[in-house]
């Protein structure tokens, strides 16, 4: 009797993990991009609106910042009140003998009251932030764990803020192995995968220095990363991102603008993909 029994439960958790794994996850994959990834905030919005809330979002860098307020219940307009006018400088730590030039301290005292100590398994929407061992170069989904570690890990740039301590290991910016977190969502599960692409666009000017070279360096590098990992995404939205800068913090409106303009016009197409893939409003 008590084999039967056995025998039937684990039959029930079959048939449910076939039944998980049958139903579509619709998985929101937003790109790193600096102060470019206020984006986001225009994309978000414009699928709140639709009912198109999707089932899981992963963020690189500035996309796990955005994303991972979002996930923790605050709105796009929200979010975006909170930026506007930023002046990242003074939210800057220097610090000497580190190994990055600035600590996290200001932005951990002005994120850690929006986000209340919530952890990164309890968001209100699924969120997966995913950054880069800096040690051994992998890539790293973190899907539990502090919620502002796992941001701020995401969103290191490397040399220029102190990396991130995380089990053992030193995390850095997501970007450098997943600049849009593409193959993270395949890798979880995702069966539709729509990204969000607010990489800096090339700059087409004369380069006038060291910093302009640098940065150009920088630009080809996560061009290459998406192109590499745009075949498995389903739909890739890309924003009109010309005469905006991936440092100017305080420039929300603007980003979030060209983000819900690339949004809505991917609207149509969207909706078609969702619909042949069977996925429902949840």
């Amino acid at each position: 009797m008590i084999r039967h029994a056995l025998g039937s439960l684990l039959l029930c958790v079959l048939l449910a993990c076939a039944g998980w794994a049958a139903t579509p996850r619709f998985a929101l994959a937003l790109g790193g991009g600096a102060a470019l990834g206020y984006a986001h905030l225009g994309v978000l919005e414009v699928l709140e609106a639709e009912g198109l809330r999707p089932d899981l979002v992963l963020g690189a860098s500035m996309g796990s910042i955005v994303g991972g307020l979002y996930c923790a219940g605050l709105s796009p307009d929200a979010i975006a009140a909170q930026a506007e006018g930023l002046d990242i400088f003074k939210l800057m730590d220097w610090q000497l003998g580190g190994m990055g030039f600035f600590e996290w301290n200001k932005v951990r005292r002005r994120l850690g009251p929006l986000l209340e100590g919530r952890r990164v398994e309890s968001c209100v929407v699924p969120l997966i932030c995913v950054a880069t061992d800096l040690r051994s170069g992998e890539r790293v989904p973190l899907s539990r764990g502090p919620l502002l570690d796992a941001m701020l890990a995401s969103a290191t740039i490397p040399g220029l803020y102190e990396p991130v301590p995380w089990e053992g290991r030193l995390l850095v910016d997501g970007g450098l192995v997943d600049e849009v977190p593409i193959l993270s969502a395949r890798e979880a599960g995702a069966t539709i995968v729509v990204a969000v692409d607010v990489s800096h666009p090339l700059l087409d000017e004369e380069l006038r220095g060291p910093f302009d070279v640098m940065r150009q360096a920088y630009f080809i590098i996560q061009m290459h990363n998406v192109d590499h990992r745009r075949p498995l995404a389903d739909l890739l939205i890309r924003p009109d991102l010309d005469g905006l800068d991936f440092h100017r913090f305080g420039e929300v409106e603007a980003a979030r603008r060209v983000g819900r303009e690339a949004a809505r016009k991917a609207l149509p197409e969207l909706r078609a993909l969702l619909k042949s893939r069977g996925w429902s409003r949840r």
